[in-house]
């Protein structure tokens, strides 16, 4: 709490505090959609349950169950949380030691969603997800151009840093 989350990005956000994960969950609660991105604490080992319980009990305690995702990267850790919270969807991260085979993990594993990172994605990757039901994000992209690019391949979700200039080429 006591760090300057805005200081980096610019003097107009100086002195910007870090929210909680449930002041955020208590704000948008049925507002938005969440892409909550929770970071392994270990590519080889499971998740640690008492954090897992944490995160799902809040979310559950907004009745945030349809407007959250959890963006997760290894597999164990994705059968995890697809075990303890089936009603919560999952969206597949990127291994960069396998990211061809992203889409192929997300169906297998029986995931929602897959975030695909630049420049590790292609036409037959997003066909290939759709195909099977699976909804694609892209991790990121601020230029319009580009963002016009991802949207014409299928890309359904484009993460930015700049929501009001991306969102104007997603409403065109």
């Amino acid at each position: 709490r006591a760090l300057d989350f805005g200081v980096k990005r610019g003097e107009a956000f100086s002195g910007m505090q870090i929210p909680t994960f449930e002041e955020i969950l208590k704000k948008f609660a049925g507002q938005v959609i969440m892409n909550v991105h929770v970071k392994p604490l270990s590519y080889t080992e499971p998740y640690p349950e008492d954090i897992m319980e944490k995160i799902v009990n809040l979310v559950r305690k907004y009745d945030c169950e349809k407007y959250v995702y959890f963006m997760l990267e290894t597999d164990e850790q994705i059968k995890q949380f697809k075990e303890y919270a089936p009603d919560i969807a999952v969206c597949v991260g990127q291994l960069f030691a396998r990211p061809w085979e992203i889409v192929d993990r997300a169906i297998e594993l029986g995931c929602e969603k897959v975030q695909l990172f630049k420049p590790y994605l292609n036409q037959e990757m997003i066909d290939k997800a759709h195909a099977n039901g699976i909804i694609c994000n892209v991790f990121w992209s601020d230029d319009p151009k580009e963002t016009r690019e991802f949207l014409d391949m299928g890309i359904d979700t484009i993460l930015t840093n700049d929501y009001n200039l991306i969102s104007q080429v997603v409403k065109k």
